[in-house]
C-alpha cells in the first residue's frame, strides 16, 4: 500500500479521511488497542459477579472485548489460558509422581 501523504510504498497501517492521509511512516497514528481477553460474541457471565454493585450481583452481560478487560481489571482478576481442559501450569511429570505417591484422583 502506498501512502499519498508521505509517499511511503511499504505502508502497513493507514488512516484516511476526506482531508488527509497518513501511514505508520508519517506518524500521527495512535496505538492499536487489543485487549488480551477471549471474546467472540456478547454473553452473560455469572462468574464476573461484583458484590459491590447490586445490578451485577448475579453476573455481568459482557458486551465487548474492552468491556470484559475493564471488568476484569476492576475486580482485580486476569484471564489465563487453558491449554487442554486444565490449568496452563499443568506439569505431567509432577502429576504422575503425585499419583504414584497416592495423591490426587484415583
Amino acid at each position: 500500500m502506498t501512502c499519498n501523504g508521505c509517499g511511503n510504498p511499504n505502508a502497513r497501517r493507514m488512516r484516511i479521511t476526506k482531508d488527509y492521509q497518513c501511514c505508520d511512516g508519517c506518524g500521527g497514528l495512535g496505538n492499536v488497542k487489543h485487549s488480551d481477553v477471549y471474546f467472540r460474541n456478547p454473553y452473560f457471565d455469572p462468574n464476573l459477579a461484583d458484590p459491590k454493585k447490586p445490578e451485577q450481583k448475579d453476573g455481568v452481560w459482557v458486551e465487548s472485548r474492552e468491556h470484559k478487560a475493564r471488568i476484569l481489571k476492576e475486580l482485580g482478576l486476569r484471564e489465563v489460558g487453558d491449554r487442554r481442559g486444565g490449568a496452563i501450569n499443568f506439569d505431567p511429570a509432577l502429576a504422575r509422581a503425585a499419583k504414584e505417591q497416592g495423591h490426587g484422583p484415583r
